[in-house]
């Protein structure tokens, strides 16, 4: 959809889904927390960049300031290697594409409705209350990639 691959987003979110025999039930909290923390700073950071590469000020996202947050909370968490190779495991599960699946069906169905919006002559995306997944929708509708398709 749009030049937009959320393989490497949805593996991010999945990625805690550590198997429950391997590591205990504390171990697969923490990471999972250390993994969402991780995405929320990548997914900020894409958004970011394409709002930039569209002319479009960051901080008018007002939702953006999230990553900044989990940013400053992994800088709190000592990082070895070992996190590092924990948080990027694999997703399992027989869950992990079905959720992959939603997640692409939700932001194709807000970029469309974004882009009737548009067509109508109306503001597509109030960026001062839009989540990020409204931001990831605008920016994947709107954005760089999406003008090349």
């Amino acid at each position: 959809m749009h030049g937009f691959d959320v393989g490497d987003l949805e593996r991010r979110l999945v990625r805690a889904e550590i198997s429950a025999a391997a590591i205990p039930w504390a171990d697969r909290k923490v990471a999972r927390h250390r993994a969402s923390l991780r995405v929320q700073v990548s997914l900020c950071d894409l958004i970011r960049q394409r709002l930039q590469a569209m002319g479009i000020d960051p901080k008018c996202a007002i939702a953006l300031r999230l990553g900044e947050r989990a940013a400053a909370e992994l800088a709190g968490i000592p990082d070895t290697p070992e996190l590092r190779a924990s948080d990027a495991a694999p997703p399992t599960g027989p869950n992990s594409s079905e959720a992959k699946d939603r997640l692409d069906r939700k932001i194709a169905r807000i970029a469309d409705s974004m882009v009737e919006r548009f067509g109508r002559g109306e503001e597509p995306v109030d960026l001062a209350n839009a989540s990020l997944v409204e931001l990831l929708a605008f920016v994947t509708a709107f954005g760089p990639a999406a003008q090349m398709a």
